[in-house]
């Protein structure tokens, strides 16, 4: 799994440009401020994002491999039950495809 992303650096260069383009006193009402935090917002976005298909991907693989697993454990039981199996074998002769008539007519 990749390591987490540390944004501390990029949080500092931008508290930086706030300072030099902040003239409300870091009340957060001017261009500058809002500029900044505009910016912050979508650089975890983009972290976020980057990020997550990575994670969707892991998660859907650990569902399958364990959907799977219990695919496996359920036809375990059901060759150990001799009902189950003599089912089992009827339905397959059934789907079974129908002989290949290669004879010339």
């Amino acid at each position: 799994m990749p390591q987490p992303i540390d944004l501390s650096p990029l949080q500092r260069e931008l508290d930086n440009l706030r300072l030099h383009l902040c003239i409300c006193n870091n009340a957060g009402t001017c261009l500058g401020c809002q500029g900044v935090d505009m910016l912050r917002q979508q650089a975890q976005m983009i972290v976020s994002a980057a990020s997550q298909p990575v994670l969707l991907q892991v998660a859907q693989e650990a569902q399958a491999k364990e959907l799977l697993k219990q695919v496996q454990e359920m036809q375990e039981r059901l060759l150990r039950d001799p009902e189950a199996a003599k089912a089992l074998e009827e339905l397959l002769r059934y789907f079974q495809a129908p002989p290949d008539d290669t004879t010339n007519h």
